[in-house]
């Protein structure tokens, strides 16, 4: 081949690694290319004592040498075959160079004559390593895509273990670097779609301590093209820049003029709608929760007025949480607004330096109810200068009141539990003679009054109650086994559910739950009673633990005693009965509000599908909608059909530039829209597909067909899963350019790669997962309300 002749665009062809290197190597001004040389399997085989005695001729051959595939399958456009052969590290030449370059043959299996190794010195004392891809590998979106490790191992990134980072930076803007010594890799990165085209490509390098770039390998990437142009995201990227600036001018209710946004805070969408919803999801969440509903709860709870604020920002269909908002409202009502400011810069600074928080800040960061460890904050906020001794004693106070007011027999709670209880008993069909759209708009407003309301309300007494027991473990009143036990003892819709399907009564269990679906939102999200074997196995039900019911929970004498010491103390005017009862009341309240509120939220989406239906659209089009347009719709045929393909091509077009977004789960500066490091618990999603399956531990030797394989690290050593029927993939470690990151992407398979060791276990141990890879969503798909989202 050529050494001039264009290949998409650029002025260097695509070879086999070594010829690929080999072209470039005179070209490149940013990087350097390792001496090397590269011979065919057939020269080894004619004479391989020759070949031993040109690479020990080599002045570089003298020290430790890297023996490396360059086969004729490698690094092509449609597959790359990344990691799939041996390369050997550390070969020293007057003795291992035969073992390595045999080793390396033999992994190519029936070898190709013309199929190649590649010899080069052994690159030592390196202080950084890692993979670029020109792009985003899975939607081919404009942001180079950086996997790093830190230290002299090059190998970490591409074998996907533990230690990888992650950065992002638009291809048209170049960021600034997390780190000084990658300042290179966005001109290197310039300069080789220069060289190689238009094409989407990735490269590996590595850094010398002088911060020189070495470049390992370059080779085409298999990704999709973009689903909108750069024009298009260019101008996404502005807009979104845009609102976050205007943020920073304040907004009238909320304190001060700072803030954060999160996928995970307070109401955290990352979590019930995922990081891209459909335009019609995202909408129903707006309305029914987050752009009144949140505050009204609130205050109704005792809680600064938020009423007329939204809570999730929409940067071109990502949702975000004005963190600023949340903290605002989860202050009370009559605290100042001086002692309230400097509360706010404190727990902004508080996030800011422990980001890793985002999705715990009530518990960790916020005082938002009271508790038997608030007078430490209240000291802890008078020593550090945040608040006087009035204010902190003021501030006390009024969350002891608005706590106290949960737990009594007249306060919000049990108002809004009795309503939860009524609309338990409200039929949802639709009225005698009402027409289809009126029906739309009177499922709505009966979600949002007697649904989604209360359910907010009781959710912040849950809340309250949890932290109450918490905090009885903080001051050694009993151990966190005893706390959990409490807790537990609630019995909650999960554990009725899972004694209702021991039954084995079907059509009972389905008509109790039936309406629920893995994204409660979500109108592409199945049914329990549309889908049912894929959700249950009804030939061995579940056999609840425990049987009957909750554990019962029974304090002893020397416990209550030292409760109700602490009420006294905290002067909180209950018993220990009592709280104890409002603590297992309103845990089993909170879900059993969601699953009332649920009820109607899936029946509008029911309607709304059948809407779709007697119109012309289909379930795929209809989350292109919104609930706006659903509430406009008049009931003429024709208008209406008008009206909703309207909407339909909008949403479409909108949610094509939503894809192609990328942004931190905690947003603190517009700038970070053009260059971030994700937190480290985010992981990967591969492949834009969407599963829900058994999950196999594939180290434990379950069976893999059908299921979704899960294995701790991205490791080329678990290719063997592949010959197996899986239909999607999880990883504790790797990265985005692992070698699984690579085959899954290749085969279609949703992945999630990097899901970090917690989040792993957890899902282990879920039974069946859904994936939604586009929505970068995995949730566990039989427990009702739950969902285990990452960022």
């Amino acid at each position: 081949m050529s050494d001039t002749v264009g290949q998409r665009g650029g002025v260097v062809l695509f070879g086999t690694k070594a010829e690929t290197l080999a072209r470039l190597a005179p070209r490149l001004r940013t990087a350097v290319v390792p001496p090397s040389m590269y011979f065919t399997v057939g020269e080894w085989k004619s004479d391989r004592a020759a070949v031993c005695e040109r690479i020990r001729a080599e002045p570089w051959a003298l020290s430790t040498l890297a023996v490396r595939s360059s086969s004729l399958d490698e690094d092509g456009e449609g597959a790359s075959n990344a990691g799939r052969y041996t390369s050997c590290l550390e070969v020293e030449p007057a003795t291992g160079l035969v073992t390595a370059v045999t080793a390396v043959i033999e992994s190519f299996g029936v070898a190709d004559d013309q199929d190649q190794v590649l010899v080069q010195p052994q690159l030592t004392g390196t202080v950084a390593s890692g993979v670029c891809a020109s792009c985003e590998p899975g939607t081919g979106a404009p942001y180079r895509l950086v996997n790093w490790s830190d230290g002299a191992d090059t190998t970490v990134v591409t074998a996907g273990r533990a230690g990888i980072r992650t950065w992002r930076f638009l291809a048209y803007e170049d960021g600034r670097p997390p780190v000084e010594r990658l300042g290179g890799l966005p001109a290197l990165a310039r300069e080789l779609e220069g060289l190689l085209g238009d094409g989407p490509f990735e490269f590996e390098f590595a850094v010398t301590p002088e911060a020189t770039i070495v470049l390992f390998q370059a080779r085409p990437l298999a990704a999709p093209a973009p689903s909108v142009s750069r024009v298009r995201h260019r101008a996404a990227v502005r807009r979104c820049r845009q609102r976050f600036d205007a943020l920073l001018s304040g907004r009238p209710q909320a304190v001060g003029s700072d803030t954060l946004l999160g996928v995970m805070p307070d109401w955290n969408p990352a979590e019930m709608i995922g990081l891209r919803p459909r335009p019609l999801a995202l909408s129903l969440y707006r309305h029914l929760i987050t752009d009144e509903i949140w505050a009204e709860a609130r205050h109704d709870y005792g809680y600064r007025d938020l009423r007329n604020v939204p809570l999730l920002i929409d940067l071109e269909g990502l949702p975000y949480i004005d963190i600023r908002a949340s903290f605002s409202s989860l202050m009370p009502r009559d605290l100042g607004e001086a002692p309230a400011r400097r509360l706010m810069r404190h727990y902004l600074g508080e996030l800011r330096c422990r980001p890793h928080l985002h999705d715990k800040v009530e518990f960790a960061i916020v005082q938002s109810s009271y508790h038997f460890t608030t007078p430490r904050f209240a000291a802890s906020a008078v020593a550090d200068g945040i608040l006087s001794v009035e204010e902190a004693e003021q501030f006390a106070g009024s969350l002891r009141a608005l706590t106290t007011d949960m737990i009594g027999q007249d306060g919000p709670y049990r108002r809004d539990l009795r309503t939860v209880r009524r609309l338990s008993e409200h039929p949802l069909a639709p009225a005698t003679g009402a027409a289809p759209h009126e029906h739309t708009r009177h499922l709505l407003g009966l979600c949002r009054r007697a649904g989604a309301l209360p359910f907010a309300g009781i959710a912040r007494a849950a809340f309250a109650a949890t932290s109450l027991v918490r905090s009885l473990t903080d001051r050694g009143v009993w151990s966190a086994d005893t706390a959990d036990a409490l807790l537990g003892s609630a019995d909650t819709v999960t554990n009725q559910l899972r004694r209702d399907h021991a039954t084995g009564d079907r059509e009972a269990f389905l008509r109790r739950y039936g309406h629920l679906r893995p994204g409660t939102y979500d109108i592409l999200s199945p049914r329990y009673d549309e889908c049912a074997e894929q959700y249950f196995d009804w030939a061995s039900p579940t056999t609840p633990s425990p049987p009957t019911g909750p554990t019962e929970f029974h304090a002893d004498a020397v416990t209550l005693r030292d409760v109700g010491r602490l009420l006294a103390e905290h002067r909180i005017p209950y018993t220990a009965d009592a709280l104890l009862e409002f603590v297992r009341g309103s845990v089993a309240a909170r879900e059993y509000a969601k699953l009332q509120y649920s009820r109607v939220v899936s029946e509008i989406l029911r309607h709304a599908r059948h809407t779709g239906d007697r119109l012309g659209f289909d379930a795929e089009d209809m989350s292109y909608t919104t609930v706006r347009a659903l509430a406009e719709l008049t009931g003429d045929r024709t208008d209406d059909r008008r009206r909703l393909g309207a909407a339909v091509a909008r949403g479409r077009d909108r949610y094509a530039v939503t894809r192609s977004l990328h942004a931190p789960a905690l947003l603190s500066a517009p700038e970070e829209l053009t260059s971030f490091v994700p937190l480290d618990v985010e992981p990967n999603f591969v492949a834009h597909a969407r599963v829900v399956a058994p999950v196999a531990d594939v180290d434990a030797g379950e069976p893999l067909d059908g299921a979704i394989a899960m294995i701790l690290a991205a490791d080329p050593g678990y290719d063997w899963i592949f010959t197996h029927n899986i239909v999607g993939l999880v990883t504790a470690f790797g990265g985005a350019n692992s070698h699984m990151a690579i085959r899954a992407l290749e085969l279609g398979l949703p992945a999630v790669i990097g899901a970090g060791d917690v989040r792993f276990r957890q899902w282990l141990s879920a039974g069946s997962l859904e994936i939604d890879a586009a929505n970068r969503l995995v949730r566990p798909a039989h427990t009702p309300g739950a969902s285990g989202h990452v960022t």
